[in-house]
This record gives structure tokens, sequence and C-alpha cells, in this order.
């Protein structure tokens, strides 16, 4: 339970599971009451220990209140939408707590995302059923919503090639400006995703491994039997997608520029090179070359 003794040093629990606490918030008890009982209250403050622990030295500092309002949503989505409730529990804190997906600016999304988006998600029987009802909704009602956008549009966000490093922050690029290439669709679809609980990370290719050469990343989710791919665009293909097998079956890991890779939160297995940049930034990752390229011997056969 949450208490004026939380502070700097605190053990808590998330779950069952214990984290050391060592973000110091100065607030007395009451203030908790603004982020729920005192079991959420624990869990929010477990949650942003986590978090803080497991960063990349990359990522930027952000506020107390951001990280309080990020985990409390985070929860809360977890304890109130029914397909997120039996999540695992490392799932949860790797792909739906993170409020950032690769390099992009930070915007404060999750709150309004929560609130347009949990409506969709709140009557499905399965998580499958959840990504149906809500990834096309996240290119239209997040864009219509004032809870999202302090000045709203009726336009869906759109698909426009070179739009990456330009348009990567969920809100304040993508959606204000109602367009991205892959790199933020794909964002914006993991954020949406994330804030109703279920978990969702991008996975992208540095550079194809064919002579035409070119990069792209896309969506994966978990519907728990394990990860499922589709393209970063509204209508949901689920294990179907443009470049597999023709553009999958050449990743070759032996080269980082070939692999695939989804990018992470937490310490990988693998770096992912995110070419946008110049020079590259190196980018914590898991390796999912083997992945795909059994998806194409799949679809080949």
């Amino acid at each position: 339970q949450a208490s004026a003794g939380l502070r700097r040093g605190a053990m808590v629990r998330f779950r069952g599971h214990p984290f050391f606490v060592f973000c110091c918030f100065a607030a007395p008890a009451y203030a908790f009451s603004a982020w729920g009982d005192g079991g959420t209250a624990s869990m929010v403050l477990s949650a942003i220990s986590w978090l803080s622990e497991n960063a990349d030295p990359q990522q930027p500092k952000m506020s107390e209140s951001y990280m309080r309002s990020n985990a409390y949503y985070a929860v809360k989505a977890r304890e109130t939408i029914p397909v997120a409730k039996d999540i695992p529990e490392d799932l949860f804190l790797k792909y739906v707590l993170p409020y950032r997906v690769v390099d992009e600016p930070v915007d404060d999304w999750r709150a309004g995302f929560f609130q347009v988006l949990a409506p969709y998600a709140q009557e499905a029987k399965s998580l499958r059923g959840a990504v149906k009802e809500v990834v096309p909704r996240i290119f239209t009602s997040l864009r219509a919503s004032p809870k999202v956008l302090k000045e709203p549009n009726q336009s869906a966000v759109v698909f426009k090639s070179n739009s990456t490093p330009a348009m990567m922050a969920p809100v304040s690029e993508t959606l204000t400006s109602g367009y991205a290439s892959c790199t933020g669709t794909s964002i914006l679809i993991v954020d949406g995703l994330r804030s109703v609980g279920i978990p969702a990370r991008m996975v992208g290719t540095p550079q194809w491994n064919i002579p035409t050469g070119g990069n792209h990343n896309w969506v994966e989710v978990w519907l728990g039997d394990g990860w499922h791919f589709f393209d970063a665009v509204s209508d949901v293909q689920l294990d179907e997608a443009w470049f597999v097998p023709g553009n999958t079956k050449h990743a070759d890991n032996k080269d980082a520029r070939h692999a695939i890779f989804a990018a992470e939160w937490a310490e990988g297995d693998a770096t992912y090179p995110l070419t946008w940049r110049k020079p590259p930034v190196m980018w914590r990752a898991e390796d999912r070359t083997a992945f795909y390229l059994k998806a194409s011997q799949s679809e080949s056969s």
C-alpha cells in the first residue's frame, strides 16, 4: 500500500514482484488519491521504478508528473480492460508501460489515447478482436478528439513516404500533421495499442537485402499465443504483409544492415541501427531475423 512512508529506497511490489523505488516523491499520502487507491498507487510507483531502472542511458529524463501519469494510465488499462487483465507481467512492463518506441520526440499521449480508445477495447472478447477494433480508430478517432489534439481534425492519418524523421512523435507530429511514413505510423499504432493494455512493439530492418534496398518498419502485437505482425496501416491483416516472404526471405543477421529487429525498452540481445539518423543511432532490440525467415518459408510453401 502507498503511504507517506513510501520514499527513496522503499521496496514495493508489483503483482507480487518486488521493485526497488529510487524515485523520490515528496508528496504526502493524500496526493496519491489522484492516482487511484493504495493498491493502484503502489503499482504506479513500482512501474515508474521499473521504467527508470531499465531505461537506456540515451532516454531523456522525464518529469515526475509525466512518469506518474504514464504509469497510472498503463496500470488503469491493465485493470479495467478485460482482455488486458491476463497479460503476463513481463510483457506488460516491456511492451505496454514504455512511453517511447524508439527515438521519437516524447509526447504526453497516454491519457488522451486511453480515454478515446478504451471504449473500443472494452467490449472485445479477445486480444485479436481488440486489435481489429482499436487500430482503425487510431487513424481516425484520435485525430478527431479534443482529448488528444487542441485543434481536432476529422480527416484520417495517411501514409506519406519519406516523412521520417520529421513525422515520428505521435501527437505533436503525426496526428497534428495528419501523415507519416512507416516509422511514424508504426509508432502511432504501437502507442495506441499500449494505451489499452495490449503489448505491441515496432519491428523493422535498416536495409532490405535486395538490389533495390530500402528500409521498412511495421508492428508486432502479442495475442496470447505469441507475436503476430502486420503492416502499419489501418486495415489490419494479421500475419500478412507485402514484404513477406518476398523481402524477408533475404534477411541476414550476420550483417546488421540486413537483419530484422524489434525495438526494446529494456536491454535486448541485439542493437537496431536507426538509419534515419546520421550517423545511425544504435537502439536496444531483439533479433527477429529467424522468426521472419521461418515465416517466409511458411508463406513460400
